[in-house]
């Protein structure tokens, strides 16, 4: 991926591939040629180690990035994944984990890639117990909670329109939330709505257990670090060609397909590709603080994932830049509008609470900011006042390192983490999930915000259903989800 801190990589240029032109390869007839994995690549002269080649490769090893990995394998053809940071470096590792489907919306095509993602999660945790643990599978359901009768009313709609597509949703009221997370404490006139069906994993877990699946495929190869940073891009200049991508030390020749999956970062690359500026300005960063800390003593155990409804605006699709913030909530931060700030709360598996959310838009600093902390925990204290001493203390430090000029944290709360990423937010709120027109073999799956987790299975298989559509497979069935075509969203950002 490309670095914020650094200039653009050299405008892609396209080249002409060999006048002889090859059959492509049969997807099922025989097995590919390998890339030589990783761990060999060590041991190759010099001479050979300048070019790499693959059916396909990927450039981002976040959640998105691997799932379309596997899938590829999965059908037979090699594949190199180049990682400029690391693993979990991105929005992945620094997410809560859900795995829900309580606060989208019925009918979108948001909905239902989610919708197919969750399906092929279960299958996958069915078929491995080993990776059902590995990953800390929670069947902890979900709770919508409102912020008085208003949200409230609106929590019945929802529970109507869940319950009509099959999905079991439950209206609490304050009494029967209070039994059932007896920790709770909504505002006034607040209701909850639950959702048992829903799921919880360790995203970071997740990401790691993928790659060592595909470390075991001997048609796999990847290249993390500073080896794996992209610096160029060059184009074929028409079908059958390959695409070269250049790091560093090598040129890597893509047979097949490109696919950009970097997350925020894909925009730079996209306009570095095509030589069309308008792709680095849709994808902007939301960054986001996760907060995971020990549970105070004598605060109740949170037992479910926790949401506040005002949190939903943001899986709700619009053509407009990012909504304003909510204004139940706000704080200050370094980007030219105030952080958004909304309740969530869970608890993982090894028993610490995970707290969130915030969202600061156009922000690429990853530094946790002590304002921001305290924001959320005075957020959450609101709902969980177990958490009003830890919001206390944090508001304290807050405001000395504002005074100083610092931005320390770490005598905020025993035991915080803080978990800083920048999730990928594409203009009109719907993810790139496609080829790019006029580039054949480019595709992209990039701007999940923060449904990586929870989209990133449908993603993979959709994308490999392009690829394989692009080879000369056919039946391969991608209508559904025409409103995530790279293009479409280009032209939707521009309206």
């Amino acid at each position: 991926m490309l670095s914020r801190n650094v200039p653009p990589p050299i405008r892609a240029r396209r080249y002409s591939s060999s006048p002889a032109k090859r059959s492509l390869p049969s997807l099922i007839s025989r097995r590919v040629k390998p890339v030589v994995p990783r761990r060999f690549a060590a041991a190759r002269s010099a001479s050979e180690d300048d070019v790499l080649t693959a059916d396909v490769v990927i450039v981002g090893a976040g959640i998105v990035g691997l799932f379309t990995a596997m899938e590829l394998l999965r059908n037979q053809l090699s594949v190199l994944l180049l990682e400029r940071k690391g693993l979990c470096a991105g929005a992945t590792g620094a997410g809560q984990g859900y795995l829900w489907m309580a606060h989208r919306s019925p009918g979108t095509v948001g909905w239902a890639l989610a919708a197919r993602s969750v399906a092929l999660w279960r299958r996958i945790v069915q078929q491995d117990d080993d990776l059902r643990a590995t990953i800390e599978w929670q069947a902890c359901g979900s709770l919508l909670v409102s912020n008085g009768e208003g949200e409230s009313a609106s929590l019945s709609e929802r529970q109507y329109a869940l319950n009509s597509v099959g999905l079991k949703a439950s209206y609490l009221d304050p009494r029967r939330l209070a039994e059932l997370e007896p920790g709770l404490v909504p505002p006034r006139g607040g209701a909850g709505l639950l959702v048992q069906s829903d799921l919880q994993i360790n995203g970071r877990a997740a990401a790691h257990a993928l790659l060592q699946r595909c470390r075991a495929n001997p048609g796999f190869g990847d290249l993390m670090g500073p080896e794996g940073e992209v610096v160029g891009l060059e184009l074929a200049a028409g079908p059958g060609g390959s695409h070269v991508i250049r790091t560093a030390g090598r040129r890597i020749h893509a047979r097949h397909a490109l696919v950009l999956s970097a997350g925020v970062w894909t925009g730079d690359l996209l306009s570095a590709a095509t030589g069309t500026p308008a792709w680095s300005h849709l994808l902007q960063p939301r960054r986001g603080h996760l907060l995971e800390m020990p549970r105070p003593e004598g605060m109740p155990p949170v037992t479910h994932g926790i949401m506040e409804v005002s949190y939903t605006k943001h899986y709700t699709a619009a053509s407009t830049p990012p909504p304003p913030p909510s204004a139940a909530a706000t704080a200050a931060s370094s980007s030219a509008e105030p952080a958004d700030i909304t309740f969530t709360a869970t608890t993982s598996a090894n028993g610490n609470l995970l707290i969130g959310s915030s969202r600061e838009s156009n922000v690429w600093d990853t530094d946790p900011s002590p304002a921001i902390i305290a924001a959320i925990l005075q957020r959450a204290a609101t709902f969980l006042p177990g958490l009003r001493s830890c919001a206390d203390s944090a508001a304290a430090a807050a405001a000395a390192a504002a005074a100083t000029g610092g931005n320390s944290y770490s005598d905020a709360v025993a035991g915080l983490v803080v978990r800083v990423g920048l999730r990928p937010y594409a203009a009109g709120g719907l993810p790139l999930v496609g080829p790019v027109v006029g580039s054949p073999g480019l595709f992209v799956a990039a701007g999940h915000e923060g449904s990586g987790l929870c989209m990133g299975p449908g993603t993979g298989e959709l994308l490999v259903r392009y690829i394989r559509t692009h080879m000369g497979a056919s039946g391969q069935d991608t209508r559904s989800f025409d409103d995530l075509l790279p293009d479409a969203r280009l032209r939707a950002s521009l309206v």
